[in-house]
């Protein structure tokens, strides 16, 4: 979603169901229509929705086929596609006001945790862990229970995120003298990383011609992590991002913006990458099919900033609302989805890494003509040497509350356009969360209270996280 010049994908309406449904617009999707052919006598049918483009619609469609062929006819049960209403997630938390979503439901990761704590989503551990119908989480991703997890708890789904690593143009890197890393294990050091952003930049006089990096604003996060900071303390009493390390880092990613070696947020990327006119730009899988084919590409991994290499990724998420006709069913229709031939579909769509690992590692995923090094999109799911490669971001109040002060906004969007100092950016960012976390009276225990108290909670000691 865009708001004026500056990118964000998060939510354009906040603070919950109520304000979604103030604001629920958008174009109708169902040109595309829905599955029309009727569900077979006996059988239990599961519809699905989601909000995406006709190609989108299409792949769901291809999992929504290969899923019933794969597992879902032996069980009698059919997955019926109906698109969402409209083009954002508004016109989705619309239909969770009126208890109208569809039984098994795509999401933005960023709602589930009110969707969940309002008692709109089914708790799903009890059937996650269940040993004859239940997930082999041995064969999923780590980031498969942990990346949407609310408080510990199962309330959604993710099989598969969509990576955020940097896309490279090889000839200007090869013009350089450059060789990318191809592995995050092997990421470029901070020193490096600086050196190749400058040799990349080509200016003429005050102007630059060639921008060795463009990258979001979210950014920051995954640099202050990789400084060995962390966005809450460990009680969640007190925002992190304090230490010197984390300003000494945000504020040397921040100097390429003010030195001319990365443009400002309000210039469009894709433009200048098309036309070769830009290095390297941090985004997720999605901006892949439109980039120009005389662009030759590849992807890397940011670098480490200076201690560990991390990102930011974006989940693909599901839900079963607790409206669903048939819970089982929803369940096992989910877990079809999350099945080898339907990742297979996702995989060769390049729509996310699929958390099915023996799929991520497969030609389904792998074999592409770019890039050449997907494994860089793959690993962003797991572990490099003990640490997650996706920052471990927290949720709820106290994350919309992070976001709102570091990712969007006037605090944000004034470093990017380098009107703010680094300093005075992460003393404002730090000073409006600690303020929620004030006026919630916030700590670790509390985001348990709300799953309590919005009736939530069906199975309050199982979190199969523990496991």
């Amino acid at each position: 979603m865009t708001s004026g010049p500056f990118l964000t994908r998060r939510r354009l309406l906040q603070g919950g169901l109520g304000l979604a449904v103030a604001g629920a617009a958008g174009t109708s999707l169902t040109a595309c229509g829905s599955d029309s052919s009727a569900t077979p006598a006996g059988w239990t049918e599961v519809t699905f929705s989601s909000v995406g483009d006709p190609t989108t619609q299409k792949m769901f469609k291809e999992m929504i086929a290969a899923a019933q062929k794969e597992s879902l006819d032996e069980h009698k049960i059919k997955i019926v596609w109906k698109p969402a209403p409209g083009d954002d997630w508004a016109s989705v938390m619309l239909q969770f006001a009126s208890g109208t979503t569809a039984d098994l439901q795509r999401i933005d990761d960023d709602r589930v945790y009110d969707l969940a704590t309002n008692g709109k989503i089914l708790q799903l551990d009890k059937m996650i862990s269940d040993k004859s119908t239940g997930f082999d989480l041995s064969k999923y991703s780590p980031t498969f229970t942990t990346k949407v997890a609310v408080e510990g708890y199962q309330f959604s789904i993710t099989p598969g995120m969509s990576a955020n690593a940097l896309y490279y143009n090889k000839k200007l890197f090869a013009d350089a003298g450059l060789t990318a890393p191809t592995s995050w294990a092997d990421a470029w050091s901070w020193d490096e990383f600086d050196a190749a952003v400058k040799k990349l930049t080509k200016k003429n006089g005050s102007r630059t011609d060639t921008y060795g990096l463009q990258y979001a604003v979210n950014t920051v996060q995954a640099t202050a992590y990789g400084a060995g900071d962390t966005a809450l303390n460990e009680n969640q009493t007190e925002c992190g991002y304090g230490k010197p390390e984390t300003l000494e880092a945000i504020d040397k990613q921040i100097s390429y913006i003010r030195e001319g070696h990365a443009p400002t947020v309000d210039v469009e990327f894709l433009p200048l990458f098309n036309a070769g006119k830009l290095a390297m730009t941090w985004q997720a899988m999605d901006i892949s099919p439109q980039i120009s084919p005389d662009v030759d590409w590849d992807v890397m991994p940011w670098p480490k900033t200076p201690l560990f290499a991390m990102t930011k990724n974006y989940s693909r998420t599901w839900v079963i609302p607790k409206t669903a006709k048939d819970p089982q069913a929803a369940f096992l229709a989910m877990k079809a989805l999350c099945g080898k031939a339907a990742s297979e579909v996702m995989a060769k769509a390049q729509f996310a890494v699929p958390a099915l690992t023996e799929v991520a590692e497969s030609a389904a995923f792998t074999d592409h003509p770019r890039p050449k090094t997907a494994n860089v999109w793959a690993e962003t799911l797991g572990d490099v040497d003990g640490k997650p490669v996706d920052v471990p971001f927290p949720r709820g109040p106290i994350g919309t509350a992070l976001a709102d002060s570091f990712v969007e906004g006037t605090n944000a969007n004034n470093l990017m356009s380098g009107k703010l100092a680094t300093a005075d950016f992460i003393k404002r960012g730090r000073a409006a969360v600690n303020a929620e976390i004030k006026k919630r009276n916030w700590n670790g225990s509390k985001g348990k209270e709300l799953l309590e108290k919005g009736g939530a909670l069906t199975d309050p000691d199982l979190k199969v996280t523990d496991k």
